[in-house]
């Protein structure tokens, strides 16, 4: 499928009198140099003109002589970068779709001739990669090897489910320009002040503790983020983190409070992220579906990137 570049506000020819809008959707993937973007695909029955320009923190992509054949309002996306996407069938035969963007980014549009015929807003994510450049983020998967850690009612295992969470996530920072390192990569046993001390020793400038919640009451569910004590940066990261999270997850909010046994040497914040409770029936399905060990890493992600974003004074 040959891609046909469009400068900025340039139209393509309508090849049908009122081609619909059928689908709407975006993915973050790698371009030619290896570099992240988000792209964000308006597949339609034919081509439309259209104007596109940025308004603010939004994309707004114009379309003429084309009619929304698909429920209008918000798509939720939270990539990291872009927040939303909206469309609206403004008047008779004029549909506008807004990409609203967390950040400063640059963007391009191109049309695609197919079925679907397809028109691609291209957004660019060096605001995020310089965000995470020289950055290294501990990431500790709870328990291991010898201490399993909670159970589901199904046996579910702690250990092996945050494991596969924290894997994920080290993946995105890596790819996000940032290092990673995990303090176990295997089902092996570690010590409390190991995990602490390796952050010291990588002269790290997070730590990420990732675990379940349990509770002897199986109807008790929902995230929870806890942080290091007596740090304003650790309870701020914990803040942002937690909100992120639940975004992504649409569970209930455990809240954000103190974790005294979380040790972080020096001034490295820390946090440790109780994705949900494995103790649940419900959530530990949950944690059984690659979908959500996914979109927890990305609301993790998402809640470091807003922290960077906001206190840029982090050096390592």
């Amino acid at each position: 499928m040959a891609l046909i570049k469009k400068s900025r506000g340039e139209c393509g020819l309508s090849a049908l009198k009122h081609p619909r809008i059928t689908n709407i959707w975006s993915k973050v993937i790698e371009d030619s140099t290896g570099s992240l973007i988000t792209r964000v695909v308006v597949e339609s029955t034919g081509a439309f003109e259209y104007s596109a320009d940025k308004q603010g923190g939004r994309i707004v992509l114009a379309g003429a002589g084309v009619i929304a054949n698909m429920p209008e309002g918000s798509i939720e996306v939270n990539d990291g970068l872009v927040r939303e996407i909206a469309l609206a069938q403004t008047e008779p035969g004029r549909a506008v779709v807004e990409v609203h963007a967390e950040h400063p980014c640059k963007f391009n549009v191109e049309v695609a001739d197919g079925i679907p015929y397809r028109t691609i807003i291209t957004l660019d994510r060096s605001y995020i990669a310089n965000l995470f450049k020289d950055k290294t983020i501990v990431i500790d998967p709870g328990h291991g090897g010898e201490d399993p850690g909670s159970a589901g009612p199904v046996n579910l295992l702690e250990k092996n489910v945050v494991l596969l969470i924290a894997e994920i996530l080290a993946e995105k920072l890596e790819q996000a320009s940032a290092r990673a390192v995990l303090t176990r990569t295997g089902d092996k046993t570690v010590a409390p002040a190991s995990r602490f001390q390796l952050a010291a020793q990588e002269r790290a400038g997070l730590f990420l503790g990732i675990h379940t919640h349990s509770d002897k009451n199986s109807k008790v569910s929902g995230a929870s983020t806890r942080y290091k004590p007596a740090s304003r940066a650790s309870a701020a990261l914990a803040v942002l983190v937690q909100e992120e999270l639940l975004k992504k997850l649409r569970v209930a909010d455990r809240g954000v409070r103190e974790r005294p046994e979380l040790a972080v040497p020096g001034d490295i914040p820390g946090v440790e992220v109780e994705v949900v409770t494995i103790s649940n029936w419900v959530e530990e399905g949950l944690l059984r579906s690659p979908t959500f060990h996914k979109k927890a890493a990305e609301g993790i992600f998402n809640g470091v990137k807003n922290y960077l974003a906001t206190f840029p004074g982090i050096k390592r």
